[in-house]
Parts: C-alpha cells; structure tokens; sequence
C-alpha cells in the first residue's frame, strides 16, 4: 500500500548558442515552477536533466521532484538535438 508508481520526467534543454541571453536565463528562470507547483506532480514525478549544445549529456539522473536541486545552465556551442535523442534513449533502456 506504500508503492507509489513513479513518472519518469525527461527535459532536454537547449543550451546552444542560440540560447544566449534572456533565452537561457527564462530557463533557469522557471523550468521548474509549474511541476514544482502541482501537489500531484511533487507526489508522482522523477526528473531527470539532459541538455546539448555541441555535446549532449544527462546532467541530472532521475530524481524526486520534491528532493531534485535545479542546475544553473549556461548557452553555448552548436545544436546537438539528435545527440541529445541518444542520450535520452538509452537513459530510458
């Protein structure tokens, strides 16, 4: 009667170059606000982090909403969505 089932949450976040300035910084901003404000989502949610920019890579593993510590992002690079794809695929294997 304990066992909660858990929804895995993947956000890939854009940290390319093209997200320099006001971009990047409404990321870090509020990515969070909205989940962070739903009494269900605190309940149910895991999260987890990818971001690209010229490399993709997981930066957070899955983690309870109420205990997940949000990264401060920074823009840069190219765009490497389809990297990102990747990581995300085998994150879910």
């Amino acid at each position: 009667s304990d066992y909660i089932r858990r929804l895995p949450v993947y956000l890939l976040l854009d940290c390319s170059g093209s997200m320099s300035g006001e971009p990047i910084e409404a990321v870090n901003q509020g990515a969070l606000t909205e989940l962070k404000g739903d009494p269900q989502a605190l309940e149910t949610a895991c999260l987890s982090v990818i971001t690209f920019n010229s490399t993709a890579r997981q930066i957070s593993p899955l983690t309870e909403l109420m205990l997940f510590k949000e990264p401060e992002l920074t823009a840069g690079g190219a765009t490497a969505l389809g990297g990102a794809l990747h990581v995300l695929a085998d994150c879910i294997r």
